[in-house]
């Protein structure tokens, strides 16, 4: 083992000394690893963890993509896993009240760019709206590799028909770091647009998302109806959806 390491740098005895916020990502990765192995100790482990997959790459894989990680055990992956359940439970209570609408593209981007803005799949995400525009649940429904994942309508209707609602928005990041949609992301925001109409189902949006930038149809008159704004990609005032 190569855990020799000063008992005051040691990553929980600077946390219990400063605050979780003083401490580095691989820090706060060696805190969940607790242990090294013969080859590093906790911190370089930790850091070659965040090397090679990314911090959110890291916290969003599932179980089986961890356990192939050279050393990490159940009881490493269990921890990391419940670490990132608790901080996306904690996001989605205290971070967007359940009772504050989506009124623009711009406060999905926020709240969505941390969950999907550094992965380098695609994941597609159903919200679920109240007559408010309340959020009334939030659905991962796809994660998909690189080139994009295949998009089923019947399966984005789903949870919005399951609890009843009766508005939706379809978020989706792009891990190319551009938000432009592509022909895939307009023919399927076109079939979704035409069978939430049908259902009685109001779409307010498909916006797609990067680290640092995001796209609207709705703002690019692209849901089958007339665009609600001007703004192109990129455009921060987001389009504004009625109330």
């Amino acid at each position: 083992m190569t855990d020799h390491l000063d008992k005051s740098d040691l990553p929980r005895e600077r946390l219990v000394r400063l605050g979780a916020d003083a401490l580095s990502n691989a820090e706060l990765v060696a805190i969940l690893l607790s242990t090294g192995d013969r080859e590093e100790n906790v911190l370089e482990k930790s850091r070659s963890l965040l090397r090679e997959r990314g911090l959110v790459g890291l916290l969003r894989s599932d179980v089986q993509e961890l356990k192939q990680v050279s050393g990490l055990g159940v009881a490493k992956v269990t921890r990391i896993k419940a670490a990132v359940e608790l901080a996306a439970r904690g996001l989605a209570d205290d971070e967007w009240p359940a009772r504050q609408p989506f009124r623009s593209a711009e406060q999905v981007f926020e709240r969505y760019r941390g969950l999907l803005g550094d992965l380098v799949h695609e994941e597609v995400w159903v919200l679920v709206l109240d007559q408010q525009h309340c959020l009334i649940r939030e659905e991962r429904l796809y994660k998909g590799m690189v080139h994009g994942a295949a998009v089923r309508v019947a399966e984005l209707l789903r949870p919005v028909i399951m609890h009843q609602g009766p508005a939706m928005i379809v978020v989706h990041n792009h891990p190319s770091g551009s938000p432009a949609p592509s022909r895939a992301d307009r023919e399927m925001t076109s079939d979704l647009s035409a069978a939430s109409s049908t259902m009685g189902i109001e779409l307010l949006d498909h916006v797609i998302v990067t680290r640092s930038d995001h796209a609207s149809m709705a703002r690019l008159g692209l849901l089958g109806a007339e665009p609600t704004g001007t703004a192109g990609v990129g455009d921060n005032r987001g389009a504004r959806y009625r109330a």
